[in-house]
Parts: C-alpha cells; structure tokens; sequence
C-alpha cells in the first residue's frame, strides 16, 4: 500500500491535493449527520419529556439542536483524526483522481446504443414469447387433438 504523501503526488494530475477531497468529504458528512443527530436528539428530547428551549432565536436552534450538531462535530473529528480511516480516506481519494470519466459525446452514444439494444432485445423477447405461446397454448393441443 502506498503511503499518504506517494498518494498525494500519484494523484495530483488535476491540481488538487487529495487530502482536499477528503476535507471537502468530512465537512459534507458533518453536516449530514449532524442534521439526522439534531432530529434523533429531538425525539430523544420529546420522548423523555426533557424541556428544549430556543437557544439561539431567529435560527430556532434548541438544546437538542445544539446536542446533536456538537456530537456530529465530535464524531467527524475524531474519524478524520482516526490514522485507519485517515489513510484509507487519502488512498480512496487519490484513487478517485485517477479515475478518466467518459466526455459528453461518449456519454450520449453510450446512452443511444443502450437504448437501441434494449429496443431490441426487448423486439426479440416478445418474438420468443409470442411463438413459445403459440406453440404451447394453440398449436401443440391442435396437434395433441388430432393424434
């Protein structure tokens, strides 16, 4: 395995540092958990009948607001910080850099001939199905009938 640094120099093509990625990543993450901790924290708050007063007015932040966004932030930290998750988020980060992502062109014929063969295969399944019917309900007993 390559360490962060050889990385980070493998995967600089675009300009971008991979530890950037994986910032940006953990800030997007943060902010995602600490919305879904702020509503676990408020029904938490409702079911045991705890008051949760406005702290901050105008934002209608309250205590459990504030609760789940400092236990987010907490648990974001401390993964960023983690040197497992740390190094494998870098490796991750640089391997998505290397990736070529297909042009707008390629794109849409790649979608057109998507469509035109599930045209066809879909022409031929019917085809099968309409003889393999024929031939099993109609013919076959017309057949069977006349032995």
């Amino acid at each position: 395995m390559a360490a962060a640094s050889e990385a980070s120099q493998q995967a600089n093509r675009s300009g971008m540092d991979p530890k950037r990625l994986v910032v940006i990543f953990f800030l997007i993450a943060g902010l995602i958990f600490a919305l879904f901790l702020e509503h676990v924290c408020g029904l938490i708050w409702a079911r045991a009948g705890w008051s949760d007063p406005v702290i901050i007015d105008g934002v209608d932040w309250q205590v459990s607001t504030l609760v789940g966004f400092l236990l987010a932030a907490g648990l974001v930290v401390g993964a960023y910080m983690y040197p497992k998750t740390h190094a494998l988020s870098i490796e991750v980060a640089s391997e998505l850099m290397k990736v070529t992502w297909p042009s707008w062109a390629e794109t849409k014929a790649s979608t057109v001939a998507v469509i035109v063969a599930s045209v066809v295969a879909a022409v031929l399944l019917f085809c099968i199905d309409t003889l393999a019917y024929n031939l099993m309900v109609e013919w076959i007993p017309a057949i069977w009938g006349k032995l």
